[in-house]
């Protein structure tokens, strides 16, 4: 059966109708106002000018709050939305909805937290935690080099440790598997992080004794190393604290030049009694 001409049968009207309800790609819409719009193609989005009319008909109110030092005003189809600055998802910006959501949603923007905290993206990870009571809590952890250094060097001392443990190639590719983000270091790196955390405990220690009201006793152990042939003294100060507690800390850990005398051996306690600001102080 022949049509007249500009004429379309029912299955081409048919397939033009089904055509026009089709969504466009690349074009998502907004679900509602307080929805956030994933934008795929950013050619569609067009920064607002600050001094540009407000969204409703009329409005010409400037942008007061303080959150728009961290939200850009944008035109997506023909809508202006808030994007955020730092993980650019955009909010509803017209003035019914006010900023509220927009405060609330910079309080919990992962990407702003790590902004202003200095770190990386892939230095944040999650830790869990077992309480006493034996519950298991997930926190949000951060690494941290310099808190991770300080660590090693704590444990090289308290466990007696070789400085060059840190050029061993299994504990390398131990701290590699642990934490890839830590740069472990040269041994000379571990050994003045060591000094500077015992310059600053040392300092610690001796305001501490500054304020004790309670006389002080001094022991002291010399013995030669087997090794090199030099001999080392202990110093050890004892007192009793504010609770009655029986407390001792080592003042120095000397090298003692020969030969052993009293008189070698009575000048470094003196001079060691002088720096901790003790010598008017023994009992």
């Amino acid at each position: 059966m022949s049509l007249a001409s500009g004429s379309q049968s029912p299955l081409s009207q048919a397939s033009q109708a089904q055509s026009d309800s089709l969504p466009v790609s690349g074009s998502p819409q907004p679900d509602s106002d307080n929805d956030s719009v994933p934008i795929d193609i950013d050619n569609d989005v067009i920064e607002v000018d600050d001094d540009e009319d407000g969204v409703e008909a009329g409005s010409k109110r400037k942008l007061t709050s303080v959150v728009w030092k961290e939200f850009k005003r944008v035109r997506f189809n023909g809508e202006v939305r808030a994007k955020c600055m730092y993980c650019f998802k955009q909010l509803s910006a017209t003035s019914t909805n006010g900023t509220k959501h927009l405060h609330t949603h910079l309080k919990g923007c992962v990407q702003r937290k790590i902004k202003l905290n200095g770190k990386t993206l892939a230095q944040a990870s999650l830790r869990f935690g077992k309480s006493d009571a034996g519950t298991v809590s997930v926190e949000n952890y951060t690494f941290d080099q310099e808190i991770a250094r300080r660590e090693l060097g704590a444990m090289i001392v308290l466990h007696e440790y070789p400085l060059s443990m840190v050029d061993h190639i299994g504990f390398q590719r131990f701290i590699g598997a642990l934490q890839p983000l830590f740069r472990i270091g040269t041994r000379n790196t571990i050994r003045s992080d060591i000094m500077a955390h015992y310059e600053v405990e040392r300092k610690k220690a001796i305001e501490y004794m500054a304020g004790i009201q309670s006389r002080v006793a001094i022991t002291s152990d010399l013995w030669t190393s087997d090794n090199q042939k030099r001999g080392y003294m202990a110093i050890t100060a004892h007192f009793i604290d504010e609770s009655w507690t029986l407390r001792n800390i080592i003042m120095r850990f000397i090298y003692v030049p020969t030969p052993h005398t009293a008189e070698v051996i009575g000048e470094e306690l003196y001079e060691s009694l002088v720096e901790w600001n003790l010598d008017e102080k023994i009992s």
